[in-house]
């Protein structure tokens, strides 16, 4: 079925009709008498009689069994073949659970996410934002979209020329291999990196550990002249053991951290380096400075007094000519990377709202338009910071709990719990059950706020998405009825006619992800029809029907690998 029954409704009329007047939704638990509740989209219904006139029609439609007006509102029954006949397909698998008719054919979606540095291992703050990114990109595409997956990596700057430093001050480079003493290669490098920034280039702490883009941004302004701006200075000039040096180090970071994506079933589309825009660089700096956008201070940095007070003086190129993240992003977004009809996405932290703001400020003001950049739309999400312990995530530190570890001491819980053991190996894909649990449970929470986290909670009962997915999928309910209609025992069982309703709430908010750009509503559908289902032991009629919507939801929601 390629529409679900809500948008078919709202769909069939001609505007001036029952559906101009009403609108269906589902109820949050099983009712003894009613399947769907009728609400009025007018006030004053009850004295409206194009309103009344409606809702007589409603239920003249073939599917409808009664419509029953009370004090509180108005409800509406299914027809027992319509729902045994649905019932029926959707016992079959997933591939029946209606759609939203692809309301995205033809639209292209650029989504932006991951974004990391070329410097270290992925941290879960990281994760939080893969979660956000990989199930948009999935809802985006199972709606009929377009998506390009696209991340840009920064691996030039103050950053890049620490990692390159602790690598060197290690001793293991060029004798020794980013994996070795067993040790995978982005970690090795992290180490480097978290030790470098932590102890500076002779043993003296730089007193800026903080993995934060104030801090980095920080670091990157002032020049240090010590190994780390020693080291980027002769890459920018182009000698060749230097860029060796930051060659292995980038390829050692890019390569563990694939492996992270691997497992987590993320892939991406396309993937920039920022160092891959360096030409543009001057020519900005040398096009704003002409314009008057930009200045000059006296030691040569070039800024952008942005008028803002969150971030009044935007640093764009350092004293010794060396560009800024600021710098390097902006250089990105201005070039030709194939945009052009294209609604852009970016998923970012919430702590760059401000480089964002004011970068789009600029590339404004750059290229003379009141807004963006010119030449297509584009819209930011911010998410809010994962602190632990009350102390926000942080890959410069040694101790950051890292995705891979994550994932590890996931394996580990459900392998030594026989009860979790069980279940995972009852779900339809038990080797992605621990890398779904760390996704999951991040769509859950609104994106702008923080989110406390302890490993604990990924696997607490009724509080984490991708755990109470897990064993909501886990009920099958025995094996496939063969095919037909349900049986009369289900059709008049409550909880086999709510479970049937819900599977059709599955393509209603599939298909409004287009438009707001927010799986959050998916979310929390998936996480109250997980609950429901695990609370009492269900019917297998039940089970089956709520497994398949499950598992189409899950993968909207990019837990089961990309669509």
């Amino acid at each position: 079925m390629d529409i679900n029954l809500f948008d078919y409704f709202d769909e069939a009329g001609d505007g001036d009709g029952a559906q101009s007047h009403w609108t269906l939704r589902a109820p949050y638990q099983p009712h003894e008498r009613y399947d769907l509740m009728v609400v009025p989209q007018v006030e004053g219904w009850r004295e409206n009689g194009e309103a009344l006139a409606g809702l007589e029609e409603i239920g003249k439609l073939p599917w409808v069994a009664a419509v029953e007006r009370g004090e509180r509102g108005v409800w509406l029954r299914l027809e027992d073949e319509w729902v045994a006949e649905r019932g029926a397909e959707l016992e079959q698998g997933a591939e029946a659970v209606a759609g939203c008719g692809e309301p995205a054919t033809g639209r292209k979606f650029a989504l932006n996410f991951w974004d990391a540095n070329s410097t270290k291992a992925l941290h879960i703050g990281h994760l939080r934002n893969l979660a956000l990114g990989n199930a948009l990109g999935n809802a985006l595409a199972e709606t009929g979209g377009e998506v390009e997956r696209r991340s840009i990596i920064c691996d030039i700057g103050r950053s890049m020329g620490e990692a390159m430093a602790g690598v060197v001050r290690s001793g293991k480079y060029p004798q020794g291999s980013g994996e070795g003493n067993g040790v995978k290669s982005d970690h090795f490098v992290g180490y480097c990196y978290a030790d470098y920034v932590k102890n500076g280039a002779g043993g003296a702490a730089l007193g800026l550990a903080q993995d934060h883009p104030a801090d980095s941004l920080t670091r990157e302004v002032d020049v240090q002249d010590d190994s780390a701006d020693e080291l980027l200075q002769r890459v920018l000039n182009g000698d060749q053991t230097a860029l060796e040096l930051w060659s292995q180090t980038r390829a050692w970071v890019i390569s563990g951290q694939r492996k992270t994506l691997a497992r987590l079933g993320i892939y991406f589309d396309r993937v920039f380096f920022e160092s891959d825009f360096l030409p543009e660089v001057g020519e900005l700096a040398e096009l704003g400075l002409q314009e008057g956008t930009l200045e000059k201070r006296v030691d040569g940095t070039v800024i952008y007094m942005t008028g803002r007070e969150e971030l009044e003086e935007m640093p764009l190129v350092r004293s010794d000519g060396v560009p800024t993240q600021h710098m390097r992003a902006l250089a990105y977004w201005l070039a030709d990377t194939g945009l052009d009809g294209t609604t852009s996405v970016q998923v970012c932290g919430q702590e760059w709202y401000a480089h964002v703001t004011c970068r789009r400020q600029l590339m404004a003001e750059l290229v003379h338009t009141d807004s963006g950049n010119g030449f297509h739309p584009y819209h930011d999400i911010f998410h809010g910071m994962v602190a632990r312990q009350r102390e926000k995530i942080a890959s410069s530190k040694k101790d950051a709990l890292l995705i891979d570890h994550l994932v590890e001491w996931i394996e580990e819980q459900l392998e030594s719990d026989p009860e979790r053991a069980a279940l995972r190996a009852a779900s339809p894909s038990p080797d992605k059950v621990a890398s779904q649990v760390a996704l999951g449970f991040f769509l859950l929470h609104t994106a702008t706020k923080r989110v406390d986290f302890e490993p604990e909670r990924l696997l607490a009962d009724d509080k984490a998405l991708g755990w109470d997915l897990a064993r909501a999928r886990a009920r099958d309910g025995a094996s496939s009825n063969g095919g037909g209609a349900a049986s009369g025992a289900a059709v008049e069982d409550p909880d086999y006619r709510f479970a049937v309703v819900q599977a059709e709430t599955f393509g209603r908010l599939l298909g409004r992800v287009p438009d707001t750009l927010d799986v959050a509503p998916l979310a929390r559908y998936a996480s109250h029809l997980a609950r429901w289902q695990n609370e009492a032991e269900r019917p297998p009629h039940v089970a089956r029907v709520v497994r398949s919507t499950l598992d189409r939801t899950a993968r909207g929601l990019g837990l089961e690998g990309a669509a």
